[in-house]
């Protein structure tokens, strides 16, 4: 099991704590990083920047977004940004993405709520398509590719006439097949991590062989009931477990005493429920967290906070029966100081890490 560390950067976060947190983690040989996108108060509504000056500070770790929320945007600019990335990271960079997560938000953006999953759907194809293909044009139920595209729906291939020369390099002529470049360090494209926001996203996140990334929310069984539906769907579609990750996001927050782990870290960890419960959507609403639970349940359930053997008491089962074979710990919340921060990763680094990568 590989393990990374998630941020939820909000207006009143420190950026620079967080990058010197990332830059520790690289050095003490840490997996992953991602950054929550969000608007308003819950967290950074634009994580390329962060994305990029981590790159920019880092050798080793992987680099990217958990909930990058595509529907939000033209998706053939999510996939200019992230080809960049993946060039000035030298290939390390990792895109989770959301269908959605609240309905203002795409208000906001003049977007119809009940459209988030096609348009999720149809533009994370779009992305796989132009980071591996050149020369193309697609025409789709919502996004045009360039955006004058006509004719029949689907993509659409240049035919090659030897020498070949892109359109768009031939002059006073109107393009009619673009490719996408930079094109991506890695191949076929960087690490797609589909946020599992529902049943038919999972579903059909499985059939096409996306990884899947399980939010913070979900308790340990919920976990369980997410990861049988994802395999199923992935037997279903003729695939095997050993060609995605399955990635689960957790507020964990280790320390020496787990009865002071729990004291530091709980009350940080109810304010930031409290606030999502409040604005949670109704593919959210029937998780128990949503719901409502004590403090005691979301220790047990939900949140790992703890001493090491607490803690790998918990992470050892996820490992063996749900299969999760990355764990992302958002290990940084607001109240919690910097220092106590650094200390829990590195406690996360020199013994949980050692221990579930054998």
């Amino acid at each position: 099991m590989r393990i990374g560390l998630l941020y939820s950067l909000g207006p009143d976060d420190s950026y620079d704590a967080a990058l010197e947190q990332i830059v520790e983690a690289d050095k003490l040989g840490l997996d992953s990083v991602l950054f929550e996108e969000h608007h308003g108060e819950l967290g950074c509504p634009a994580v390329m920047p962060l994305i990029a000056a981590a790159a920019a500070r880092t050798r080793n770790i992987r680099v990217g977004s958990s909930n990058r929320q595509l529907c939000l945007e033209y998706p053939i600019n999510g996939a200019e940004d992230f080809a960049v990335l993946d060039v000035i990271s030298r290939g390390r960079v990792v895109m989770g993405v959301s269908a959605g997560e609240r309905e203002e938000d795409f208000r906001a953006a003049g977007i119809p709520w009940e459209q988030r999953e096609g348009r999720f759907r149809e533009g994370l194809e779009m992305l796989r398509t132009v980071w591996s293909q050149s020369n193309v044009s697609y025409v789709g139920e919502h996004y045009r590719f360039p955006l004058h595209a006509e004719g029949e729906p689907g993509w659409q291939r240049e035919p090659c006439k030897l020498p070949f020369v892109d359109q768009w390099r031939r002059g006073q002529i109107i393009p009619e097949h673009l490719p996408v470049l930079p094109r991506p360090v890695q191949l076929p494209h960087p690490p797609i991590w589909v946020n599992a926001t529902s049943k038919a996203v999972i579903q059909w996140a499985g059939s096409k062989g996306y990884s899947l990334l399980i939010s913070p929310l979900e308790t340990d069984e919920e976990v369980h009931e997410k990861t049988e539906l994802y395999d199923l769907a992935l037997r279903q579609a003729g695939r095997d477990r050993n060609e995605v990750d399955v990635v689960l996001c957790r507020d964990l927050f280790m320390d020496t005493d787990g009865d002071v782990a729990r004291e530091r870290a709980l009350p940080a960890l109810r304010a930031r429920i409290d606030k999502l419960r409040r604005q949670a959507n109704e593919d959210q609403s029937g998780l128990a967290v949503v719901r409502g639970m004590s403090d005691a349940d979301i220790v047990n359930q939900c949140a790992f906070y703890g001493s090491y053997d607490e803690l790998l008491e918990r992470l050892l089962p996820l490992k063996a029966e749900a299969g999760i074979n990355h764990l992302v710990c958002r290990s940084s919340l607001p109240g919690l100081d910097s220092p106590d921060v650094l200390q829990s990763i590195r406690l996360i680094a020199s013994t949980l890490h050692s221990r579930l990568q054998a």
